[in-house]
């Protein structure tokens, strides 16, 4: 019977060590870790790219929590939801909002709090909702993330057709390339003309250089009476090319329609007297009487 009573007792005391074991392994890190975070949900709507379980939750830039679990909605494809858990101390408000934030271009993603007026209630959990929802922004580094994508889908496309444009137009390309190497090769085979071309240019231009300053001097050299006398010749002489094209022109015009027919009238003349030289003695041949029937 003592042995058996000695079984009982030891039996019993590694009991109350296990128990006592995980006792103590729950008030470390179990009881102590639920009593002093809260859970919470966020949705974001798009990429969450770089953003991991264990990750920061801060509020105005201050730890307060960590990301538990990020998983696509069942209810909408497009949306990711995070539950995070935070230190029950944070005043989460129902203004709070949640944004993704990352620690350079580079860096860590991590869920951003903001907001919360000190007169806003706490944000608790409302009927037919697991846990309270902070409601999340689109954020900088969201936008980034989204034009960075578009960015790099439109350059391929560009690369794409680039690349079908080199393809078709391969010939083409190489043909105007040798082109252009023949005509570099004939420039630089005439760099000797062309040098010899420029310095003429300069030339010439500096021997204009002195034209107008020479202009001038003529022209203030010249009385202004008979400039204005030319100017006033230049003008009556415009003024008679003018009336010569509005109405001398149709008087020679006339005057050529008269001079065809009185041509066309010798012509006449010369073919009768062709037909029948009597009639320059005689006289031309009476017409003969025209028959009309009865």
């Amino acid at each position: 019977m003592e042995t058996r009573a000695n079984f009982a007792l030891i039996g019993a005391f590694a009991v109350a060590v296990v128990f006592a074991a995980f006792g103590f392994v729950f008030w470390f890190s179990g009881a102590s870790q639920t009593a002093q975070y809260k859970t919470f949900e966020l949705h974001f709507n798009g990429s969450v790219s770089g953003l991991l379980r264990g990750n920061d939750v801060r509020f105005n830039g201050l730890k307060v929590g960590e990301v538990t679990q990020l998983a696509i909605s069942e209810q909408d494809p497009s949306r990711v939801d995070v539950l995070v858990s935070i230190d029950r101390k944070t005043p989460v408000k129902t203004n709070t909002r949640a944004r993704l934030e990352q620690t350079g271009f580079t860096g860590v993603a991590y869920v951003s709090l903001t907001g919360g007026t000190p007169g806003a209630e706490d944000l608790r959990a409302k009927q037919g909702e697991t846990y309270p929802i902070i409601a999340a922004e689109r954020s900088e580094f969201q936008n980034i993330l989204e034009n960075v994508q578009k960015l790099s889908s439109s350059a391929t496309d560009v690369l794409d057709k680039l690349g079908k444009l080199l393809d078709a137009n391969s010939q083409t390309i190489s043909d105007t390339l040798k082109n252009t190497e023949k005509f570099t090769k004939a420039l630089a085979d005439n760099s000797g003309g062309i040098d010899s071309f420029i310095h003429d240019m300069s030339e010439i231009s500096a021997s204009m250089k002195p034209l107008p300053a020479r202009i001038d001097k003529l022209l203030a050299a010249i009385d202004p009476k008979k400039l204005n006398s030319i100017a006033t010749d230049i003008a009556g002489a415009s003024a008679n090319l003018k009336n010569f094209s509005s109405s001398g022109l149709k008087q020679y015009e006339q005057l050529a329609v008269d001079a065809r027919k009185t041509l066309e009238t010798v012509e006449r003349a010369v073919r009768s007297l062709e037909k029948n030289p009597q009639q320059v003695i005689f006289g031309a041949s009476p017409a003969l009487p025209e028959y009309r029937g009865r």
